[in-house]
């Protein structure tokens, strides 16, 4: 699978570089920009049916962008590859599963001058979920999305930031449903080393019937630091405001009661063009309800979730 995996990220690399060198001649000034990570996801206490200690999600990961300062077009590709409910020596079983995900996208820059910037992104993800031999199919579905962005200098300190994602999901084996997210917030410009930026996370989804069944609101907060000309580093949190999921006749089935995500990622840039980065985070929360395959513990129904990632990014221009 992730030989597999390489041979389609090298091919779109291929594909794409003799545009870059051509448009580089014409002074269009084209850039391919790679990054490829692993992902590991996990629920403290999760099992599967069998009693096995398994991994929620680890992920192979491959993103490219095709980007050209002198565009108001942007263009980027991401294929994402998940082995779901793994055991923690890689060993699957009727509960595990390889989820596929293959996106495509455009960003068109609206409007840019000195003191406001506004884009629009279009994509696509198709995903896909393979089961174990012999037992039920699992849902598989295609995402259409459409986010306007932008910023908005308030002084030379302070910025406004935002971005609007609307996805439509087109379902197999399940129904189609809608979903708005958002994040809305400032920017804080300490100097061009540190930044902060602290913002309100909104999503909410609705079903074909356009019942809401879920609701989340966050405060984040992101500080990125450059410490040197080769190490940089982004602290993060999210603080939980609300967390809820609904059936389709609005009954409550599952509510948050407390949470927050600390986490950071680090960059250390072996050369101009290459970049090895890795993050790690983690995530206690506590629920209203328990929750399936002992990711909850205790009365509280208490929940300790871990990310891991390291990856390599480099820049092909």
């Amino acid at each position: 699978m992730i030989m597999e995996y390489f041979k389609g990220l090298i091919l779109s690399t291929v594909i794409i570089l003799p545009t870059t060198a051509f448009s580089q001649a014409s002074n269009d000034y084209w850039h391919v920009d790679t990054d490829v990570y692993v992902e590991v996801e996990e629920y403290q206490g999760q099992r599967d049916s069998f009693n096995n200690k398994v991994f929620d999600k680890v992920s192979m990961v491959g993103k490219l962008a095709l980007t050209n300062p002198q565009s108001l077009w942007g263009f980027y590709f991401e294929h994402r590859e998940s082995l779901k409910n793994y055991g923690h020596d890689f060993s699957s079983s009727r509960d595990s599963s390889i989820r596929n995900r293959t996106q495509i996208g455009a960003t068109r820059q609206l409007y840019q001058s000195a003191v406001a910037a506004f884009s629009l992104n279009g994509s696509y993800r198709k995903e896909s979920n393979d089961s174990a031999p012999n037992t039920t199919a699992l849902s598989s579905n295609s995402l259409y999305w459409l986010m306007p962005a932008g910023s908005i200098q308030i002084n030379k300190k302070w910025s406004f930031d935002f971005w609007d994602a609307l996805y439509y999901y087109s379902n197999f084996l399940a129904s189609n449903y809608y979903e708005w997210e958002a994040e809305h917030g400032v920017t804080y410009k300490h100097s061009n080393a540190v930044t902060a930026k602290f913002t309100l996370y909104n999503d909410r989804v609705w079903d074909k019937d356009f019942n809401q069944v879920f609701a989340r609101d966050q405060i984040r907060g992101y500080f990125p630091i450059k410490i040197s000309e080769k190490w940089a580093i982004t602290p993060y949190f999210r603080y939980f405001l609300n967390d809820s999921s609904y059936d389709s006749q609005k009954n409550l089935t599952q509510r948050i009661k407390n949470g927050y995500r600390i986490g950071t990622q680090i960059a250390y840039n072996v050369t101009p063009k290459l970049t090895l980065w890795g993050g790690a985070a983690i995530e206690a929360t506590q629920w209203k309800y328990p929750i399936n395959n002992h990711m909850t513990s205790g009365r509280s129904h208490s929940q300790t979730y871990y990310l891991g990632q390291i990856g390599i990014k480099y820049s092909w221009q």
